[in-house]
C-alpha cells in the first residue's frame, strides 16, 4: 500500500520563516531588548479565577500560566503553541479569502513575514489576540465589501476578543461595516456614495471636538505610563499645552505607526531594523493601492467606498494608537502587530479590486 502526502511549498515556507522566528525571539531577541510580558504570562502558574472572561491580562496570566507549568516556563517549547496558533490563523485568513489567486505568492510571503509581526506573534503575547479578531474582522469587512452580509459565530469571537484586547478598535470596525453595508445597498451614485461617507467622517471629527477636553485630559495622563525615570520612555512629553495632542496628531500618528525616528535608528541597531521595516512595509502598502493615486492624480476620481471605508478604520486606529506609540518606538512597534495584520487585508483588497476589475476589461 502507497501513502503519499502533497506539501504546500508556500505553507511549508511559511512555517519555517515563522519557526526561524521563534527561535530569533527567544535565542537572540529576547536576551538584547524585552518580549514585553511573555516571561510574566509563562511564570504565573496555574492560575484560574472567573476575572479571565473580562479581563485581558487575567486570561493571559491563565493561558499562559498553565502552559509555562506544563513546559518550564519561557522556552521555544512552551511558546511553540502560540506559533502555530497565529500560523493557523494566517493560513486560514489567506485562504479564505483566497488572496493567492490574485497575488504573486513571494510578494504575498514577504508581506505575512516582516520581522516585528512575526516576533510578537509567535511568542506567548496579546498580540496573537490582536492578530485573530483582525484576522477575522477582515475577512468580515472584506465580506461586505464584496455584498456578502452573512455574519458568522467566529465574528462574535472576534467582536468578544477585541472587546477584551482592545476596545477602543471596535467603534471605528463597526462604523467601516455599516458604511460599506450603506454605500453598497442603499446609495447608487458615486455623489451619494461619497456624501454618505463624508458625512460619517463628518461626525467623527464632530464627536471628537465636542470631546476635545477629555482627550486632552487623558493625554496629560498618558505620559505617566511612560516616565523617564522608569525607562518605558525615550521621548520628552510633547503635550505640553492646550490641544497640543490635536495639533501634533497628524505627525505624531505617522511616527507612533512607523516606529524609531531617524536618529533613534542610528543609534540602536533594533531600532535600525524596525525603521527599515517600516520603511519597506509603507512601500509595500504603496504598491498596493497605486491604482488608487493614479487615478486620483491622472483622472481626478475619488473611490468613494475606499476613501470613505478607509479614512475611518485606518486613521481612527491610527489615532487612537498615537498616544500609545509616540513616546517609545519600541511599545509603537509592538501595540502596531494589534492592527497591522487587518491593514495589510485592506491593501490587498484594494489590489484585488483593481486587479479582478482588470481581468474583466
Amino acid at each position: 500500500m502507497k501513502y503519499s502526502c502533497k506539501i504546500d511549498c508556500f505553507w511549508f515556507t511559511y512555517f519555517i520563516i515563522r519557526f526561524f522566528y521563534l527561535l530569533f525571539a527567544i535565542l537572540v531577541f529576547g536576551r538584547i531588548s524585552t518580549l514585553g510580558d511573555t516571561q510574566r504570562y509563562l511564570g504565573a502558574g496555574i492560575n484560574f479565577t472567573i476575572s479571565i472572561f473580562y479581563n485581558s491580562t487575567s486570561l493571559m496570566d491563565c493561558i499562559g500560566g498553565l502552559i509555562g507549568t506544563l513546559f518550564g516556563g519561557t522556552n521555544i517549547i512552551s511558546n511553540f503553541p502560540f506559533m502555530m496558533i497565529s500560523f493557523w490563523i494566517v493560513k486560514w485568513t489567506i485562504n479564505e479569502l483566497n488572496l493567492r489567486k490574485f497575488v504573486n505568492s513571494s510578494f504575498l510571503l514577504v508581506l505575512i513575514s516582516l520581522p516585528n509581526f512575526c516576533i510578537w506573534t509567535s511568542v506567548c503575547s496579546k498580540e496573537i489576540f490582536g492578530l485573530a479578531f483582525s484576522a477575522i474582522f477582515g475577512v468580515l469587512l472584506i465580506n461586505f465589501f464584496n455584498r456578502k452580509y452573512q455574519v458568522r459565530k467566529r465574528d462574535f469571537l472576534a467582536l468578544y476578543l477585541c472587546l477584551l484586547f482592545k476596545p477602543q478598535y471596535f467603534p471605528f470596525i463597526l462604523q467601516a461595516l455599516i458604511l460599506v453595508y450603506v454605500i453598497n445597498e442603499k446609495f447608487k451614485t458615486p455623489e451619494g456614495k461619497l456624501g454618505v461617507g463624508v458625512f460619517f467622517i463628518g461626525c467623527n471629527l464632530l464627536g471628537l471636538y465636542l470631546m476635545r477636553d477629555l482627550v486632552n485630559e487623558y493625554a496629560d495622563m498618558m505620559y505617566i505610563h511612560f516616565s523617564l525615570d522608569s525607562a518605558e520612555s525615550t521621548r520628552d512629553n510633547i503635550w505640553l499645552q492646550k490641544d497640543d495632542f490635536f495639533r501634533k496628531a497628524p505627525l505624531g500618528m505617522l511616527e507612533a505607526f512607523y516606529g524609531p525616528t531617524l536618529s533613534e535608528m542610528v543609534m540602536k541597531p533594533s531600532h535600525l531594523v524596525a525603521g527599515l521595516e517600516s520603511l519597506f512595509m509603507i512601500g509595500l502598502f504603496i504598491y498596493l493601492c497605486r491604482k488608487i493615486f493614479f487615478h486620483f492624480l491622472v483622472r481626478a476620481k475619488v473611490h468613494a467606498m475606499f476613501f470613505s471605508v478607509y479614512s475611518i478604520i485606518i486613521v481612527g486606529i491610527c489615532f487612537l494608537h498615537y498616544p500609545f506609540g509616540i513616546f517609545n518606538p519600541g511599545s509603537a512597534i509592538r501595540y502596531r502587530t494589534n492592527f497591522i495584520f487587518l491593514f495589510m487585508l485592506l491593501f490587498l483588497n484594494i489590489y484585488v479590486f483593481y486587479k479582478k476589475k482588470a481581468q474583466q476589461n
